[in-house]
């Protein structure tokens, strides 16, 4: 009788344990069917997460510059950037703008701001913003594009801009003149086109060179044109510059500046004319004036929806000084939210992104000085 207890339960215990092994074995086949499943959710969120943290750190310019506009609004935009060895009527830098906040043309107007430390700007003295305001706003027409001057042979800052009045399709350069950066003179017509649709002067980039106004400017078929003028008026087409892009594009705004390189542009460009507000910044040289390399991006629109310069670059402001390059570059996001930002380098490029929080952080200047100083140092 034992035997067969005995037995019984020897029967019962190995049929437990192959119980056991096969739900242990059930187990394991589940647990390497999950596992394999998994895999390829883990790779995809370590994936994403990835992709964030390079989005995180794909900015050009972090913080867009605090130039708080007449409006009171701090969506700066087309700037020109001027700078002198020596403080001129009591600031080394100055820099003229338009506020395009919404896309508002009865806002784009031009205003004049200066500084000494190329991160704190504030209108000179007494002189109020905006430079010109038209009694009448509307859509058809407004100012814009505005651009300063040094005539050295004077002593007087010129600010140039551009008048559009669809309803007569007609297009006017404006030009005021200062010898203090406060008091300027009654406002002039440069040079008139009666016919927009043939002719134009969209973003005219101009340098005083020992006596001649050098002007580069995009006419209506988005060609890029170079005109001079021995009193700043009446302005000689010379003739028309060839652009070379490493794709197909159409030229828009642009700015030249004069170095010991000859001549260096910065020019924004873009695909599609629907479309124009995606665009990058490219960079051209010429030794001459007739020749110019082929263009190279140095600044495209960051990627995702961190930054306010996700949507477009828009037309910049090149300072080449000591031998850093300085690009005050205008921009706006997917949400028509404009700015002004800074990139810098000794390789234009190469240029650098700044994380600084212009607006909140009280030693931006002082930073801002820290990495201009160990750029120079390398």
């Amino acid at each position: 009788m034992e035997n067969e207890e005995k037995k019984e339960e020897i029967y019962f215990l190995k049929k437990r344990n192959s119980y056991k092994n096969f739900v242990i074995i059930i187990l394991s086949i589940l647990l390497i069917i999950t596992t394999i499943l998994t895999i390829p959710t883990v790779k995809r969120y370590m994936a994403k997460i990835e992709k964030e943290q390079k989005i995180a750190q794909n900015y050009n310019s972090k913080y867009k510059l605090n130039l708080v506009s007449a409006y009171g609004d701090i969506e700066a935009y087309h700037p020109k950037i001027l700078a002198f060895e020596q403080k001129w009527n009591g600031y080394q830098y100055w820099l003229s703008y338009t506020p395009y906040p919404s896309s508002d043309e009865g806002k784009e107007n031009p205003h004049i701001v200066a500084s000494n430390d190329m991160i704190n700007w504030e209108a000179p003295q007494v002189f109020t913003n905006p430079l010109d305001e038209l009694e009448e706003k509307n859509h058809k027409k407004y100012n814009s594009d505005s651009h300063i001057v040094m005539n050295e042979d004077l002593n007087r800052l010129e600010c140039y801009w551009r008048y559009v009045n669809d309803e007569k399709n007609e297009v006017i350069i404006y030009r005021k003149h200062t010898t203090d950066g406060v008091h300027w003179s009654n406002k002039e017509e440069v040079v008139v086109s009666k016919n927009r649709k043939k002719k134009d002067y969209v973003s005219p980039a101009i340098i005083y060179n020992k006596g001649t106004y050098q002007i580069w400017y995009i006419d209506q078929d988005n060609s890029l044109k170079y005109a001079e003028a021995k009193d700043g008026k009446q302005w000689e087409d010379i003739k028309t510059i060839p652009i070379e892009y490493p794709k197909k594009l159409k030229s828009w705004h642009l700015d030249v500046i004069k170095t010991d390189l000859g001549y260096e542009m910065v020019m924004m460009a873009f695909k599609d004319w629907k479309a124009r507000g995606i665009a990058s910044l490219y960079y051209s040289s010429s030794k001459d004036n007739n020749t110019w390399s082929k263009c190279t991006e140095i600044i495209k629109p960051t990627t995702g929806g961190y930054y306010w310069d996700n949507r477009g670059i828009y037309r910049s402001s090149l300072l080449k000084k000591d031998g850093i390059y300085y690009v005050y570059y205008g921009a706006s996001n997917i949400h028509n939210i404009k700015g002004i930002g800074i990139m810098y380098g000794k390789d234009i490029n190469n240029l650098h992104k700044v994380d600084i929080d212009y607006i909140n952080d009280k030693a931006a200047a002082s930073k801002m000085q820290k990495l201009i100083e160990e750029e120079k140092n390398k």
